[in-house]
């Protein structure tokens, strides 16, 4: 394998390789600093010479795909690197890491880009790759949730074009990564490899087909010290300040500091971006998140007055997600609101309220979905019968049962799609179910709870955060 490995970095020299031979002169450096020649390998023999093989095996291979699978014709020339912002923070404020790419060669590259902010998706090409470490090599906790619903998470890009010459530069704030919650010395490997698009002569305009692939891979270190909130304040203004100015062009930057790093100084400042009207300069959803990551007493009492319209003008939209995440919390105490806005609050809020009362384990949540099954508004049913699904309990499993009789098509398709949820298995509809359609598969659900109703246990599913 390593005489492999080395043998990719040769090359013959050709036309069609020619392109390459100034990279793969980076790359023999980079093996020679390494301990290896660009030529073929000794066999290893002792015991220590294959440790250091195996070591050299994976960053080779990895140069060699990256360096190499993309055509040769044009040349593309860059330096592509991660840094850390400074070499100390105070514990609780923002942690940058920067990303940089220069275009060293002649020919004018493009690549996507956007916000930075993290996408759960790890299977997202360009995207950059944080594993961060403490002093003692354990994996520092990673605060984000998993994917909601099994979904990977999507991104919108737009693109830079990087001249000759030029420089592009990218902060990744890494708490998005990495929960620090006390002091000491910490170490980052950052990753990534970023598709580059090249300029057709011909048309002028950029290959959809990657001409190079910009590989950085860095290990990089940092310390944090305790910081009390008199030292913690001055490092948050510049972020407020953007919030608060509406002249600031792009707060995006100062909204995913706030929200991912919040702080009982500024619980008023998120209460405000949470509560503002439409048009909002940013997405109030992550404001709320915000204050549920702050997860003081007053910070979910915001939140709940947020889920009853009593703070600012946050829409209904807004006001859904709060008493999502009001019941993600589950606090005995925000039970009796969510009732009561499941009786007399809006009907458009109405239907998130049913299904969110589902994660609270609480008889008076559950009296409240059983007794809305009997609705005369379908809507309401289906809701209903979605709060049994996250309610997850063996009792649920006749009540949906005896949903899939519904008069209303729609509400049948929802109670078959909850017992799946529930079970794991699938009964399959057509696109348009007839009725004998909904009886048969009625009948293999009746069926199946008559041999297992002893022994069941239903896949409760999880809320998407753990707060």
């Amino acid at each position: 394998m390593l005489h492999l490995a080395a043998a990719l970095f040769q090359g013959d020299g050709g036309a069609q390789n020619a392109p390459d031979s100034r990279r793969a002169g980076t790359v023999s450096r980079m093996i020679n600093a390494m301990g290896c020649t660009r030529h073929a390998l000794p066999i290893p023999a002792t015991r220590a010479e294959c440790r250091q093989a195996l070591r050299l095996l994976g960053p080779l291979m990895l140069l060699a795909t990256c360096l190499f699978s993309a055509p040769g014709r044009a040349q593309v020339d860059y330096v592509a690197r991660f840094r850390m912002e400074k070499p100390r923070y105070l514990l609780g404020e923002p942690v940058f890491c920067v990303f940089t790419i220069q275009n060293t060669g002649k020919e004018t590259f493009a690549f996507r880009f956007r916000s930075p902010s993290r996408v759960l998706n790890p299977e997202l090409e360009g995207e950059p790759r944080f594993q961060v470490r403490n002093a003692r090599g354990k994996h520092v906790a990673d605060p984000a949730p998993q994917p909601c619903g099994g979904a990977p998470g999507t991104a919108v890009y737009g693109s830079v074009t990087l001249p000759s010459g030029q420089t592009h530069t990218e902060r990744w704030l890494l708490d998005q990564w990495a929960r620090f919650s006390a002091p000491g010395e910490y170490h980052v490997r950052a990753e990534r490899r970023l598709p580059l698009l090249g300029l057709d002569p011909r048309t002028q305009e950029f290959s959809e087909k990657p001409l190079a692939f910009a590989l950085a891979l860095d290990e990089l270190s940092f310390e944090t010290a305790p910081a009390s909130e008199a030292q913690l304040r001055p490092v948050f203004a510049p972020f407020l300040e953007a919030l608060k100015n509406p002249a600031t062009r792009d707060p995006a930057e100062a909204v995913l500091v706030v929200t991912t790093l919040p702080h009982a100084f500024f619980l008023s400042e998120l209460e405000t971006m949470a509560g503002a009207s439409a048009p909002a300069r940013w997405d109030r959803k992550q404001a709320l998140e915000g204050l549920a990551r702050l997860g003081s007493p007053a910070a979910w009492r915001t939140t709940l007055r947020v889920a009853q319209g009593r703070s600012g003008k946050p829409g209904e939209e807004v006001r859904a997600y709060a008493v999502l995440l009001l019941a993600e919390k589950g606090n005995p105490a925000f039970l009796p609101p969510l009732l009561k806005l499941a009786a007399g609050g809006p009907a458009s809020l109405r239907g998130d309220v049913l299904r969110a009362l589902g994660f609270f384990n609480d008889p008076r949540a559950s009296r409240a979905i059983f007794d809305r099954l009997h609705s005369a508004n379908a809507t309401d049913r289906m809701n209903a019968i979605l709060g049994l699904k996250n309610l997850g309990t063996r009792e649920s499993i006749p009540a949906l049962l005896a949903m899939l009789n519904d008069p209303e098509p729609q509400v049948r398709q929802v109670a078959n799609f909850a017992l799946t949820g529930l079970t794991g298995l699938k009964f399959l509809l057509p696109e348009q179910p007839s009725r004998a359609d909904f009886a048969r598969v009625s009948d293999q659900w009746h069926a199946w709870w008559q041999k297992a109703s002893a022994t069941f246990t239903p896949l409760r599913p999880p809320a998407c955060h753990d707060w």
